[in-house]
């Protein structure tokens, strides 16, 4: 049951993370363009590039590097290279952009930009010292039975929501 509890807790922090991210880019899309804006990649209340990027954050640098400093290189370099990564891959394999800061200084190919890059390092140093050693506190208080409960009934959701998203995407291309 000792893995069941980790990978639910891991599965559990990236659908979190993921969530937020979403929060996240609704809140400075609708402000941007002065109106409520749906985003992200799949149906559902998710843009999972923010979840992968936490993980990797949390395995890289949680309870390793104590510093603001390192972490927020490190943040920005993990969140850009990321954020390009994807873009990329989503562009090739769809034929379609989720994300353009063409209109920003410093930006590379519009797929990066200076400023989200410095924002996506204040957001690494905040997610390691201050939101995720809550969360993970938080976790913890969750029967083991119930977490994997949870985080299975959700990963199947989260599945399907990637199946029929990735089936419409083609059908649509």
């Amino acid at each position: 049951m000792k893995t069941a509890s980790k990978v639910s807790n891991w599965f559990l922090w990236w659908l979190l993370y993921s969530v937020a991210g979403w929060v996240y880019e609704i809140i400075v899309v609708s402000i941007q363009e002065g109106h409520l804006v749906s985003r992200g990649f799949l149906y559902g209340p998710l843009c999972p590039i923010y979840g992968t990027a936490a993980l990797l954050a949390i395995a890289l640098l949680y309870k390793r590097v104590n510093n603001p400093v390192p972490l927020f290189v490190v943040g920005v370099t993990l969140a850009t290279a990321l954020e390009y990564t994807v873009s990329v891959v989503l562009e090739r394999l769809f034929h379609q952009r989720w994300w353009d800061y063409s209109d920003f200084r410093f930006n590379i190919e519009g797929r990066v930009c200076l400023l989200a890059s410095m924002i996506f390092g204040v957001m690494m140093i905040l997610l390691i010292k201050v939101v995720h050693p809550r969360i993970e506190a938080l976790t913890e208080r969750i029967a083991v039975k119930t977490r994997v409960v949870l985080a299975s009934v959700l990963a199947g959701l989260v599945a399907l929501d990637f199946c029929l998203t990735i089936i419409h995407l083609l059908a649509t291309r």
